[in-house]
């Protein structure tokens, strides 16, 4: 391993975790210690530890990624990032600066992946099979946005560059297939289910039941033949039979209170909302690494969603809001609140706290959700409907509304019912404009816009790559139309 590998990787901050605490974290510059090689265990989980934090820059899915999700749908509007809200992006005026940390985070997790210094055990086992889930994530994020999705049809060799091997600043990757990236990723994350541990005691750890959640997503996205199938199966596998640190949130036999779905987001202590049985996979946040991963009072999900953030200007429609219905009933209502919104704003608009501050973590928002239970519950009823189930899925789908106390759905557009359910459950997580990406589906916002539609299969739904991207790899090809 050569050190001016180690001195580049060094610029992209990486974490050393020095205990299996969660919140346990010493981050020091690499020059402190040797790492002329990775040759043991310590070194190699260092290196993990770093893709992780390269997915939880503030670029990436420490609130960027999570944003434009958001910010690209149909029921969301916002006084800045006006050029990604208004469509009106290309590949020299974007806001887009994701692409570099997921291949950062992909880079790392080929160090580990690769490495053949280091005696193999059972934790070794565990680091590498965590790096495929991760690299295998990061691909799938890269994939859904700056290529077109896979039953569209549109521009199908226009994927994203493969790189499986350690660093070498000479290579000039071109773009694959979006076919063969697929396939690496179902790759990956079957070779991580057969390593990663079934129950980490930290959910900021990837495991066997993430990699079975992402799959399924994978499989919901792609839509080859036996796809359905094969989400049905895994998502299954995640309601039916994960391991006890795992399990929903409420059930229709049980819904939760409102007071305890609120505070599951938002309450004042980490430990209620932090390592709970929903969450799958969550991206450790706190005062050790924050400022690594680029967060802080000005820059987090907090300064951007909540009421008192220091850029505030994400606002939820007042149709959104609506949608819940009219009585208190359902508990994701408690999420909004209209209390101090821009009164210039015709209709006004609302807050979401999903996002809030705390006394614990104070202008830092504290651990990310990325993956919850609730996901392969809907995820289960999505496949039952791919696989011609529509009224056992129409049944699940009214019992998981049942259990948020929300409006059930008559199936007369099965389809929407569950995009829309999905909504009301993931809104401000990041899912709206790929879930509506997958189907091909136009954005058709109703109110609070300048430009009000997306056509179905629009060039925007496919990120432009940056101009410095660009720049940096004469092999890359922009996306046709940009």
């Amino acid at each position: 391993m050569k050190k001016f590998l180690i001195i580049l990787l060094a610029l992209f901050a990486t974490q050393i975790m020095t205990s299996c605490s969660e919140d346990e974290l010493d981050i020091k510059p690499e020059y402190l210690d040797n790492l002329d090689t990775i040759d043991t265990e310590e070194k190699l989980q260092m290196f993990l530890n770093g893709a992780y934090l390269s997915i939880t820059n503030v670029q990436a899915y420490g609130a960027e990624a999570l944003m434009f999700g958001d910010l690209l749908s149909d029921q969301m509007f916002s006084s800045s990032y006006l050029n990604t809200a208004n469509f009106s992006y290309n590949e020299l005026v974007n806001d887009f600066s994701t692409y570099g940390h997921m291949y950062a985070a992909i880079l790392r997790c080929n160090l580990v992946i690769n490495n053949d210094l280091v005696d193999d055990s059972e934790n070794v086992s565990r680091i590498k099979a965590e790096a495929k889930i991760l690299r295998a994530f990061a691909y799938f994020h890269l994939i859904s946005t700056y290529s077109a999705t896979p039953t569209s049809g549109l521009n199908q060799e226009y994927g994203v560059p493969i790189v499986l091997g350690d660093f070498d600043i000479t290579i000039q990757p071109a773009r694959s297939t979006v076919a063969e990236v697929y396939d690496q990723i179902i790759s990956d994350l079957q070779a991580g289910i057969q390593g990663a541990h079934s129950a980490p005691e930290y959910k900021n750890y990837l495991s066997q039941t993430a990699a079975k959640l992402i799959l399924s997503r994978v499989y919901l996205t792609r839509r080859a033949a036996g796809d359905a199938e094969l989400a049905l199966q895994y998502a299954t596998e995640v309601v039916n039979s994960s391991p006890s640190v795992f399990a929903p949130i409420s059930t229709v036999n049980a819904p939760i209170s409102g007071a305890d779905y609120v505070a599951y987001f938002n309450a004042n202590l980490n430990a209620v909302t932090e390592n709970r049985p929903e969450t799958i996979w969550e991206l450790d946040l706190n005062f050790n690494n924050s400022a690594s991963a680029g967060i802080g009072g000005n820059l987090s999900l907090s300064s951007y969603y909540e009421r008192t953030g220091t850029r505030r200007s994400f606002l939820f429609t007042q149709s959104f809001f609506a949608s819940f219905g009219d009585n208190v009933g359902d508990v994701r209502k408690g999420l909004f609140t209209a209390q101090g919104v821009p009164p210039t704003d015709s209709p006004t608009g609302l807050w979401t706290t999903k996002w809030t501050r705390n006394s614990e973590s104070g202008n830092f928002v504290r651990d990310i959700k990325i993956l919850r239970f609730a996901e392969a519950q809907l995820n289960r009823i999505e496949a039952l409907y791919l696989t011609g189930q529509t009224g056992v899925a129409l049944t699940e789908l009214n019992d998981f509304a049942t259990s948020r106390g929300g409006l059930t759905y008559t199936g007369s557009n099965l389809l929407n019912d569950i995009l829309t359910e999905r909504y009301k459950e993931f809104f401000a997580e990041g899912h709206r404009f790929y879930d509506l990406k997958r189907y091909n589906l136009p954005i058709v916002r109703t109110t609070n816009c300048n430009t009000c539609e997306l056509p179905a299969n629009d060039l925007r739904f496919v990120f432009p790559m940056d101009e410095g991207v660009l720049n940096q790899n004469s092999a890359l090809t922009q996306y046709p139309g940009y």
